[in-house]
């Protein structure tokens, strides 16, 4: 379990994480663009263009909102598997059902789920060994069954992040990017 006990020191020690991603959802369609987490609770992601999808958590509630078609589905972040890396007080071993463990001197994978029933889905995680852990790619898989797949690359851990980021803006406001 010290494999499982690294991944959580990886995620109660990060405060802030932007990079940028590349999704891959179960239509194989590929979507880019840049997120921002800061924890507790907090993340976004934005997409590029065409897509004028954003996907935000306050801390409290996760918003995925398509600018497209004017819609926005919310639920509370405790829904999603999300809430076990990206709480206060990160602890793997006590709160999530690991199902899979991998690892080599290259790479780490482990997959879980929230061991509360009331969260559907799991999460398989990927993460370069060396020199040091650092989360590379990461998959959901929803309450469906469907499958989303998401790379993430050039990761800063150190830059502040604005708060304002992860205010979840009314519908139908103007929709605008960080730089």
């Amino acid at each position: 379990m010290a494999v499982v006990k690294k991944v959580t020191a990886y995620f109660s020690t990060l405060e802030n994480l932007k990079g940028s991603f590349v999704q891959t959802g179960a239509d194989k369609k590929k979507m880019r663009g840049k997120f921002y987490v800061k924890r507790p609770g907090r993340f976004r992601f934005d997409y590029s263009p065409p897509s004028k999808q954003v996907i935000v958590s306050d801390g409290q509630n996760l918003a995925v909102q398509d600018h497209d078609i004017n819609t926005e589905d919310r639920v509370s972040l405790d829904q999603t598997a999300f809430r076990l890396l990206l709480r206060k007080d990160v602890d793997l071993l006590r709160d999530a059902k690991i199902t899979e463990l991998q690892s080599d001197n290259d790479l780490v994978i482990i997959a879980l789920r929230d061991k509360s029933p009331d969260t559907p889905g799991a999460i398989r995680l990927f993460f370069t060994a060396k020199p040091d852990l650092e989360l590379k790619e990461w998959e959901t898989l929803d309450a469906q069954g469907l499958v989303t797949q998401v790379e993430v690359s050039n990761l800063k851990k150190t830059e502040q992040i604005d708060l304002g980021l992860f205010k979840i803006p009314q519908m139908g406001s103007s929709l605008s990017t960080p730089q």
